[in-house]
């Protein structure tokens, strides 16, 4: 059987057992033979490295990358960049583009910020729900993204347990009107 795997690696290349891919958004793959897969970063600064994906899972280096299954086989999996400096005054911070409504969403929610949260919802929906309500539903959350790699489009809700649920978030006037899980 396959599983689909959906890498994320900012600013490198990768090679999937030894062989250089011009798209790893979705990489099909036997569900249990190992893929080893070398992030070669496009910066200087950074180091490469490889790690071994076992069904959905890093089997090495696994503090450097965030594994969670989808859905039907499907798993996202994003690789992060590793650095060999610890501090280096000439080195610029990359840019970064603005972070999504969502994901400012639950940055106010984790840090407790019920008041900033309130004003990404709409008034409609801020009436409706309670600050308890908004922690619960982030809880375990530690990134929010939008879904590019799946059909069904939407926004994933990467959680601490390895888990990735899809949510669909409607917007209306440039806040968060309604979220369905």
């Amino acid at each position: 059987m396959e599983s689909v795997y959906h890498f994320v690696s900012e600013n490198s290349v990768l090679l999937l057992n030894g062989s250089f891919v011009q798209s790893a958004a979705a990489v099909r793959y036997e569900k249990n033979e190992p893929l080893f897969v070398t992030v070669l970063p496009l910066n200087a600064t950074y180091l490469p490295y490889t790690v071994e994906i076992l069904a959905g899972k890093a089997v090495t280096n696994a503090a450097l990358a965030v594994c969670c299954a989808m859905e039907r086989e499907h798993y996202y999996i994003e690789l992060k960049q590793r650095s060999a400096y610890v501090f280096s005054p000439d080195a610029m911070p990359p840019v970064r583009s603005a972070p999504s409504l969502p994901a400012q969403l639950l940055r106010f929610v984790r840090e407790q910020n019920y008041a900033a949260a309130r004003l990404l919802l709409s008034p409609r929906l801020s009436e409706t729900i309670t600050d308890d309500a908004l922690g619960d539903f982030f809880e375990g959350v530690i990134e929010v993204r939008e879904n590019t790699f799946t059909p069904q489009k939407g926004w994933l809700l990467v959680k601490d347990d390895g888990t990735a649920p899809i949510c669909d978030i409607e917007f209306a006037d440039g806040r968060i009107d309604n979220v369905t899980v």
